[in-house]
């Protein structure tokens, strides 16, 4: 799997799921790959993974398809539990570059890219000092530049601020009614659970088609809230929906920021608790498993 925050593609193409050797595809296994990776991705950017499943012959449906390239697989709660643990798994991953070969100013650029490079979502943090982060500048629209004790670092303001989304939504997840309900076409029967599973309101309209008549307030008066919607529906769980509510709804990156606004992004996101203290000395970006 290619580091989340690092190797990815613009298109879903980048995932290749093979079973006993065969490539074939599964969709729920796929979209599993997706969710777990949502939270570390670039907006609008997709993973790259290769998942190799060995399972006996008696657990494989190949009647999904005429010329069985879409599998079903039994027990597949099971196969997307075990996903989910090998990605966390390899997330857990931190191996340490090795610098002792190559140009001097190669070394020198690895050893500042990757000070104690860790993707363990579960990492105990040192709360013992605040960050004390001020705002100096924009970079390229995308990036903060701030200045704190120990030096200088950037914080990617659309992850920052999906940070501080996400907290709020955790606190309060309020569902509000449509002025007009939305009409979303072949809903596959695990989106439609997916949907009332996080508390919308779903109701048949005709044939393949649910009406849905409310949504996450920070949704129901975007223009793009059908899609926001039919998002959520791919969804495995409220968090899930938490997740890409708060994506969502974070700022663009290339979106111009004043000074205050940069301050009060700073402040938010340095208050998280799950936000990670910055290592001394050092210009570190932060870590997207943890923001």
């Amino acid at each position: 799997m290619g580091l989340p925050d690092r190797c990815h593609r613009p298109r879903p193409d980048g995932i290749t799921l093979a079973l006993n050797g065969r490539p074939v595809h599964l969709p729920e296994l796929e979209a599993i790959v997706v969710a777990s990776l949502r939270r570390s991705l670039p907006r609008d950017r997709h993973p790259v993974a290769f998942l190799h499943l060995q399972a006996p012959p008696d657990q494989i449906d190949w009647h999904r398809s005429p010329d069985k390239s879409h599998i079903y697989l039994r027990h597949l709660d099971h196969w997307m539990a075990a996903t989910t643990a090998a990605i966390d798994a390899t997330l857990g991953l931190s191996p340490a570059p090795d610098l002792t070969s190559g140009p001097q100013r190669l070394a020198q650029l690895m050893t500042l890219a990757e000070p104690q490079a860790t993707y363990a979502a579960t990492q105990p943090l040192d709360s013992s000092h605040p960050l004390g982060l001020k705002a100096l500048a924009q970079v390229h629209g995308r990036y903060i530049l701030a200045e704190h004790p120990a030096g200088l670092c950037l914080i990617e303001q659309h992850i920052a601020h999906e940070r501080v989304l996400y907290e709020e939504l955790c606190d309060r997840w309020q569902l509000v009614p449509l002025a007009t309900p939305i009409v979303l076409s072949q809903l596959k029967p695990e989106q439609i659970e997916q949907l009332e599973r996080i508390g919308l309101e779903v109701a048949p309209f005709g044939p393949d088609l649910w009406a849905v008549r409310t949504a996450p307030a920070p949704l129901a008066e975007r223009a793009d809230c059908s899609d926001a919607l039919w998002e959520l529906s791919l969804g495995k769980d409220l968090d899930a929906a938490l997740v890409a509510t708060a994506c969502r709804t974070a700022i663009r990156n290339g979106t111009p920021l004043t000074p205050a606004a940069m301050a009060r992004l700073l402040g938010a996101w340095s208050a998280d608790p799950q936000t990670p203290n910055l290592p001394p000395r050092q210009a570190d970006l932060p870590d997207p498993q943890r923001v």
